[in-house]
């Protein structure tokens, strides 16, 4: 190990190799972290989108059901307010499943001593038993039956939670069945009896879980108090809550999911499902109390981009190889004059001046124009002028001893040549390996504490850094050249203003889901058209729309668009929620700047605007005489 450090200390090439591979594996470590993290941001809203697609799908069959129950119910209760007869009573529930081969029970349930001769309690049953039905009529009290108090309890039509109705001497389904409950009226509108329809569970689950946004998801259905009314674990069903979960840890995360979706709120929770992690989507089912929830594995959200993550680390690892034998052979290449300048040197150090140039390592003329080629260029007319001025000095001493002085001048002009020669090597050496020391010194720094780090010291770190590097590239004339900023480049279209307005709108809508209040309004005609670059205005706009909602929820947001001048169009996005108070609006356009932690996004989403505002000619500023609430305008060209 020793010997290898020696050895790289030892070659300037190598060495230089290294520590430029170790700064752009830092800077491809650093930019493709921050792209990585973007990209996994990015797909867990893409399965944010595909998981709320689902719930929409599952919620529109749910209440497909439910609408066709009512509507059967409701179309049946206007047939029996024509015939109040026992009989008639029978054939009518026989008929509804007849008619609706999803309900496996319907019921006429008639208020006390309704039909005296049928005694105190009458009611008309038909069940569903495999292919065939049943119909009889029960004779026992049914008034303390849920499904026949809760009805007229809230005066209303109820759904009511999975149950099994085992009730002794009725003709009951050993299956958990849910029921759709109505309140009876004759036409004089007085209260006469109950209609109570019943759906098997198992319909309501396959309802719910048919739609599956990844292989490994899984749905569940919360009832009023937690029960579970949809569970994978069948054995969980009625008998088991949510909050019922043995593990203290599963608790902490499962009782506030509960209590949310018991709240009837809507959203997205982390958290680990049978030991795996997992993001879990909720929704209430608004028309009875329900919620629903999407159970959806981290190893399915993230699992196309956990591949490309794989394969991307692969190639950049095969690259940084390719590019370290790529430094180590270019700049090899680059020194090679410098290497034989040393040795050249080393063999005038040792005092051989006198040698003639056959017999010395004397370097050649060079046609490179940059500091190596004048380096070696310089240092072989000296070596030459060096040479010829020590010949003729011995040539001075062997003609006559009268020139003895004249030589002794001589041999200090070539002394001091030489230490010329020494100090301008030295200082060579020492203007590239300072630089090169404080370039590794702070790489080591920043690699062993960058935690530690404050963002004030990274940047006077970057500093010193850089103001190295082009120290290097000064005393070798852009060895390696440097990179250089590219120009953006927009595609600029001729669009509608008002359009982009109501594009900005749509986009939010359909990213956040929001039913918040935004209002567009124009005094400018459709025909109005403004040519610019079309996706950097909407993007402007959808960024001001998404901070009004986050900052103002409860507000009304309203995004105008008028005609300043002939020139120019504006734009704002107000809203009526607290505004921004006086010290904050100096920090607003600052980049990284938030001024609430507990809001989404990293502060970039202002200063990107007004910047991109700016470079599409026009400018984003805040109406600091708005009130109340705030106002962004963006004033562009025309």
């Amino acid at each position: 190990m020793r010997g290898i450090i020696r050895y790289i200390k030892q070659h300037l090439y190598l060495r230089m190799g290294l520590e430029i591979l170790l700064i752009l594996a830092m800077v491809f470590t650093v930019s493709l972290g921050l792209l990585f993290h973007y990209s996994k941001e990015q797909a867990q809203e893409a399965a944010v989108r595909k998981a709320t697609k689902t719930l929409d799908e599952t919620m529109a069959n749910i209440t497909s059901i439910m609408d066709r129950t009512e509507k059967a119910t409701a179309d049946m209760e206007r047939l029996i307010q024509d015939n109040l007869q026992p009989d008639s009573l029978l054939a009518y529930t026989r008929l509804m499943l007849e008619q609706n081969p999803n309900i496996l029970g319907f019921t006429i349930a008639m208020e006390p001593d309704y039909f005296p001769d049928q005694g105190r309690s009458f009611s008309a049953y038909s069940l569903r038993q495999g292919d065939s039905i049943t119909t009889v009529v029960e004779g026992h009290n049914y008034f303390e039956q849920i499904w026949y108090k809760k009805a007229w309890e809230e005066k209303r039509p109820v759904w009511l939670e999975p149950y099994i109705d085992n009730t002794p001497g009725f003709l009951t389904s050993n299956e958990y069945n849910y029921s759709y409950t109505k309140p009876l009226y004759n036409k004089d509108n007085e209260p006469i009896g109950i209609l109570c329809t019943d759906l098997l569970l198992k319909w309501l689950s396959e309802t719910v879980t048919e739609v599956k946004p990844y292989p490994n998801s899984s749905a569940i259905m919360l009832g009023h108090d937690g029960h579970y009314i949809v569970h994978p674990d069948s054995d969980k069903l009625v008998h088991q809550t949510i909050f019922s979960d043995p593990d203290p840890r599963a608790r902490q995360d499962v009782i506030p999911l509960g209590q949310a979706m018991l709240a009837g709120q809507s959203g997205m929770w982390k958290m680990i499902v049978d030991g795996q992690p997992a993001h879990i989507f909720y929704r209430p089912l608004e028309r009875t109390g329900w919620s629903i929830a999407i159970v959806c594995p981290d190893s399915d959200v993230f699992n196309s981009f956990n591949n490309m993550l794989y394969s991307i680390w692969t190639i950049i690892g095969i690259a940084l190889l390719i590019l370290l034998l790529l430094c180590y052979l270019i700049i090899r290449r680059a020194i090679i004059p410098i290497n034989q300048l040393a040795r050249t040197a080393r063999h005038i150090a040792k005092g051989n001046f006198d040698e003639s140039l056959s017999h010395t390592t004397v370097l050649q003329q060079s046609s490179r124009p940059d500091i190596i080629g004048q380096l070696q260029n310089s240092f072989a007319v000296m070596q030459q002028a060096l040479l010829n001025h020590v010949s003729q000095l011995r040539q001075m001493t062997e003609e006559t001893e009268q020139k003895n002085q004249e030589l002794q001048m001589a041999y200090e002009l070539a002394r001091e040549a030489n230490q010329r020669k020494t100090s301008f090597v030295q200082d060579m050496a020492h203007q590239i390996r300072t630089p090169l020391n404080i370039i590794n010194g702070f790489t080591q720094v920043i690699s062993a504490n960058f935690q530690d780090i404050t963002e004030e010291e990274v940047a006077d770190i970057t500093l010193r850094m850089k103001s190295s590097a082009k120290a290097i590239n000064h005393i070798t004339r852009m060895l390696i050249a440097a990179s250089t900023e590219g120009k953006h480049v927009s595609e600029h279209t001729t669009f509608g203003c008002n359009a982009v307005c109501k594009e900005a709108v749509d986009i939010i809508k359909f990213r956040t889901q929001t039913t918040a209040n935004i209002i567009f309004t124009s005094n400018v005609p459709d025909q109005l058209t403004i040519h610019t670059d079309h996706e950097a205005l909407r993007s402007i706009l959808a960024e001001l729309l998404d901070n009004a909602l986050k900052f103002a929820p409860q507000s009304t947001i309203e995004i105008r668009c008028s005609q300043s001048s002939e020139q120019n169009v504006s734009f704002s996005v107000s809203d009526d929620g607290p505004g921004i108070s006086p010290a904050d609006k100096e920090l607003i356009f600052t980049e990284f700047t938030k001024l609430d932690s507990f809001t989404e996004g990293i502060g970039l989403g202002l200063s990107l605007s007004q910047r991109t505002a700016r470079l599409l000619g026009g400018d984003l500023t805040l109406d600091d005489n708005f009130s109340p609430g705030t106002r962004f305008v963006i004033t562009l060209p025309l």
